[in-house]
Order: C-alpha cells, then sequence, then structure tokens
C-alpha cells in the first residue's frame, strides 16, 4: 500500500510541473512541494518502524516452463499489516514461437478487512503495452480506469481475484475474479488440491497446492502450454 502511494505522489507532482508554463513558478512550487514529500515519507518511515514487529511478509519464486525449458520468471510477495493485505506480481517471459518475443506483467492488489480496495495490472508484449487498467473501490462499486477512460461495475466486494490464487488456496471460494476479463470466474475442483479455472475466452489454467501454497501452475492456450513452478 506504501509504494502505491509513493507512486502516486510522484506522479501527482510530475503532472503539476507539465501544466505550469512559468518555470521559476513551477520550480519554487517543486521546491514546496519536496519539502511536503520529505514531510509525508519521514511519517511514512515512522509508521514503517511502529508497525514493522506486528508485520508479515513472504515471497514465492517461480520458473516458467515450455517444453522443459525455462522461459521466463515470475515472483510474487505478500506484505499484511493489521487489516491490510498488499501482494504483487512480477513475471518476465523470453522465448521463440515462429518468431521472439518478450513478454513482462506487473499486477498488484490492496485488500482492506478482506475486501479488495485497490489493483492494478500491466502488460506488455514486445515493449507494446497490452493491458493497463485499474480497479478502485469506490461507494461500494468499483471504478475501472483505463487510460483516459473509465468504467464503474457493480461487481462489489470482490474478495479473491486472480492474484490471490498465489496467496491462498481456493478451499471452499467457488469463483475468483479477473481483472483483466473484469468478471467471476468460477474455480472447478478437479482433485484434492488441484483447481481448474476456465477463462472466458476458451483457455483453461490448473493450480497445484501443498501445505497451502500454491506449488504449480499448468497453462493451456489454444496455441500453446506452459508451466509455472515453485522454485523455493
Amino acid at each position: 500500500m506504501i509504494p502505491v502511494f509513493i507512486i502516486w505522489l510522484i506522479r501527482r507532482y510530475r503532472q503539476n510541473l507539465k501544466r505550469s508554463r512559468n518555470i521559476p513558478l513551477a520550480l519554487k512550487k517543486i521546491k514546496e512541494q519536496l519539502h511536503g514529500i520529505g514531510t509525508i515519507l519521514l511519517f511514512i518511515i515512522v509508521l514503517l518502524v511502529a508497525l514493522k514487529s506486528n508485520a508479515q511478509s513472504r515471497s514465492l519464486n517461480y520458473q516458467i516452463l515450455r517444453n522443459g525449458n525455462k522461459v521466463g520468471s515470475l515472483r510474487f510477495s505478500e506484505t499484511s499489516t493489521g487489516d491490510m493485505d498488499y501482494l504483487k506480481m512480477e513475471s518476465d517471459v523470453k522465448t521463440r514461437f515462429i518468431f521472439s518475443f518478450t513478454a513482462h506483467a506487473n499486477e498488484e492488489a490492496v485488500y482492506y478487512n478482506g475486501i479488495l480496495l485497490r489493483s492494478s495490472i500491466y502488460r506488455q508484449l514486445n515493449g507494446n503495452e497490452k493491458a493497463n487498467k485499474q480497479h478502485q473501490a469506490d461507494n461500494k462499486q468499483y471504478i475501472i480506469h483505463k487510460g483516459k477512460s473509465s468504467t464503474v461495475t457493480k461487481n462489489y466486494p470482490i474478495t479473491y481475484n486472480m492474484l490471490s490464487l498465489y496467496s491462498k488456496e481456493p478451499e471452499n471460494i467457488n469463483q475468483v475474479y479477473s481483472d483483466n476479463f473484469e468478471t467471476f470466474i468460477a474455480i472447478q475442483k478437479a482433485d484434492a488440491h488441484r483447481y481448474k479455472i476456465e477463462l472466458p475466452d476458451g483457455n483453461y489454467n490448473y493450480y497445484y497446492y501443498k501445505d497451502g501454497v500454491l506449488n504449480q501452475v499448468e497453462i493451456h492456450h489454444t496455441l500453446y502450454s506452459a508451466n509455472i513452478v515453485l522454485t523455493n
């Protein structure tokens, strides 16, 4: 939650600089704003120190395999403090399928009292942006921001989204929310600690858990198949 807040502050001050046509005045404002940021950051540091003993964090590392060969990596982290739960996932893939391609993905989710407060999803293929959207809870609904446009969805509350699959085994959970497709998807229990999720585009994945931890993901796409395997 704290990193997201800091990024928001930096973006806000960059936007203010772009809007200003009076350079000396802009520099003066930036100086004042930096002083304000310094105060806020100091408060955040003090807050983090105060909550450090109560914070719990973990990280999981995965390798992405295709035809038995490593083609990428995926990193997941979770930090919980009090009523807040912050999830983050980042992945990178570089492989060849007819032609070479590289892919990068970054997803985040912030939960408060078990309800999604904010989430973001960003995907890039060969340097081109493929997905960039954010969900923001507001008055028991979610505002979805996509570039300069925004829409409203009534899918409130969201208590388990696709990123949560890396955090918690979906025992007694029958649906998961997809930020990408902006809808709930059924979770099918295929076997003990094994779950199948059929995506709206016709593709599907299997999720395997061991001791409550996501151990492997089988990706079944119309054009390829791959595995995401836990390494630690």
